[in-house]
């Protein structure tokens, strides 16, 4: 009988064990801040959220507090993981209480105090959802690709630079060298980061012949980045405080 009963507390023990390293590990997945990128009350977000989108973070070193901005407000509150991808946000809220025309902020919080489950797909998109409600999240973070949205080069605009194919780049946050395309080669190189500066150096390409294809304008664009800005899924490049390059970054979903 004793023996029955020692084995049933090694079961139950080794269950609660792999049950704790899985919400630690879920708690390290949602580490981060998230951009809001679909809502089940929205058809347009950038028309029900004009001062902006509303982002969450969840930060582990805080028994996962949850803040964030909510189109409206800055809000903080917080949650709790339990097992199955199961989530419960506090309904205790607290916000900077100012009124907005025509947000839909108030869909926003109550969206996302009703989500019971969570789900990450990608390590870069997050869904919190109940049985009638749905919110999806784009990871803010330098990890991914980035594609050229703006050139501030002259006055030509990077959709007239770069009709058919748009430059891009690859930054892992874990690595000194990055990847990309001039729209014409592949380019690699060396890149720096320290706090909010930037640097791209030793950058090489392939050599296939890029006539027209305006190449030189992005790669001495590189060239002369010196910091870097991160606005939810933006990515800004300057030279000191004079913007030289915008990109966006792309997910699946």
């Amino acid at each position: 009988m004793k023996k029955i009963g020692f084995i049933l507390s090694l079961v139950i023990l080794t269950t609660s064990c792999a049950v704790k390293k899985e919400l630690i590990e879920a708690q390290d997945t949602l580490n981060g801040t998230w951009e809001l990128a679909a809502a089940n009350f929205s058809k347009d977000l950038k028309k029900d959220f004009k001062e902006g989108l509303p982002t969450v973070t969840f930060d582990r070193s805080e028994n996962l507090a949850v803040y964030g901005y909510d189109g409206c407000n800055w809000i903080r509150t917080k949650a709790d993981l339990q097992k199955d991808n199961q989530i419960s946000i506090s309904k205790e809220m607290i916000s900077t209480m100012m009124a907005c025309n025509k947000v839909k902020s108030d869909e926003f919080q109550k969206t996302l105090i009703a989500a019971t489950h969570y789900e990450l797909r990608n390590d870069n998109v997050l869904l919190l959802k109940s049985d009638s409600t749905e919110l999806r999240f784009h990871k803010v973070t330098l990890n991914g690709t980035w594609f050229l949205d703006k050139i501030y080069v002259g006055r030509i605009k990077a959709a007239d630079l770069f009709p058919y194919k748009k430059p891009f780049i690859r930054i892992d946050i874990n690595k000194t060298t990055f990847s990309g395309g001039t729209a014409c080669n592949l380019l690699e190189g060396q890149i720096l980061m320290f706090q909010n500066t930037m640097q791209f150096n030793h950058i090489s390409t392939t050599k296939m012949s890029c006539e027209d294809k305006n190449e030189k304008v992005f790669l001495d664009a590189l060239d002369r980045v010196t910091h870097y800005k991160l606005e939810s899924t933006r990515l800004i490049l300057l030279e000191k405080d004079k913007k030289i390059l915008e990109l966006v970054q792309q997910f699946e979903n």
